[in-house]
């Protein structure tokens, strides 16, 4: 399960990424909604104060079970391609290539990648 404090960093984070919590009125269910695409939590009320006030804390619950590992795997399902990603992270640039199956199968193991810079390491300084 996780501290409060771990839900209260995931809750801030949600909150900046949401911005202005801005509720609209739909004439169907005649009530405030707010939702957003990056969370699945959507809030109703019979004022936008209301639903101001509620969203946070039900995003809040959302963050709790996520982090608890209670979500079924549909719900989060709705995200395409960066899913999850955050602003400001970077991700090393990677480049395609053909190799033997043997070769490939030794470079998939997790270690191989650093025997590989190794190697390239070595081979610069005797090059230079």
């Amino acid at each position: 399960m996780a501290s409060k404090k771990e839900i209260k960093e995931h809750l801030k984070i949600a909150l900046e990424e949401i911005g202005e919590i801005t509720p609209w009125w739909d004439r169907d269910c005649d009530c405030w909604i707010f939702t957003h695409k990056a969370y699945p939590v959507e809030c109703s009320g019979d004022s936008e104060e209301d639903v101001i006030h509620n969203y946070p804390i039900y995003l809040y619950d959302f963050i709790e079970e996520r982090l608890s590992n209670n979500l079924d795997p549909l719900v989060e399902k709705n995200t395409k391609g960066k899913g999850g990603k955050r602003k400001g992270t970077k991700k090393e640039p990677t480049t395609r290539v053909s190799l033997p199956e043997d070769v490939a199968e030794w470079i998939k193991q997790p270690k191989s990648i650093s025997h590989v810079r190794r190697i390239l390491r070595s081979k610069k300084k005797i090059h230079r």
